[in-house]
C-alpha cells in the first residue's frame, strides 16, 4: 500500500506518543511504501522543537528524534515543493479553507498528495479536520489517533 504522511502522523515514529504505535506498524510493514512532501522535513524539525521548547522531551530525546529522522528519511519516498503544489493547495483553500478551516502547510501536504496520489494510497493525518477534509474530496484517510 501506498502511505502519503502528513508531518502530524511522521512525528510520531520518532517520538512516543500517542498514535506512535499505529504510525510504527504502518511505517515497518514491508507492505508499504512510504510518501511524504519535501515540506514534512522543516515540519519534522519545528515539531521537535517545539517539544523541547516545551519540555516535552529533553535534549537526549530531541538529538534522538533528529538522528533517527535523518537515518531514515533515506527509506522515504520524498515529493519536491514546486508551483504545482503552491497552485493545488490554493485551490484546496479557496474550498475548504472557509468551511472547513483548511491551513496554509495542511493545505500543502494535502495538495502535494493529491498530485501523486492514485487509487488504492492513503493519506496518513494525527489531524482530525485535515483527515475529515480529504475524505470529503474522497480520499482514504488514516487517523492514527482513532
Amino acid at each position: 500500500m501506498k502511505l502519503f504522511f502528513d508531518s502530524s502522523s511522521l512525528v510520531k515514529f520518532f517520538h512516543e506518543e500517542e498514535g506512535t504505535p499505529k504510525v510504527s506498524e504502518l511505517i515497518l510493514s514491508k507492505e508499504n511504501q512510504i510518501w511524504i512532501s519535501e515540506l514534512a522535513r522543516i515540519e519534522f524539525l519545528s515539531a521537535v522543537y517545539r517539544r523541547f521548547r516545551n519540555k516535552e522531551i529533553d535534549e537526549e530525546k530531541l538529538n534522538s528524534a533528529i538522528a533517527g529522522f535523518e537515518d531514515q528519511i533515506d527509506g522515504f519516498n520524498i515529493e519536491p515543493l514546486g508551483n504545482a503544489v503552491a497552485k493545488e493547495a490554493e485551490l484546496l483553500i479557496r474550498q475548504y479553507g472557509k468551511t472547513h478551516g483548511l491551513r496554509t502547510l495542511d493545505a500543502i501536504q494535502l495538495g502535494t498528495f493529491s498530485l501523486i496520489s492514485e487509487n488504492g494510497w492513503s493519506f496518513v493525518a494525527s489531524d482530525e479536520n485535515l483527515c475529515n477534509v480529504a475524505i470529503l474530496i474522497g480520499y482514504k484517510a488514516i487517523n492514527p489517533l482513532v
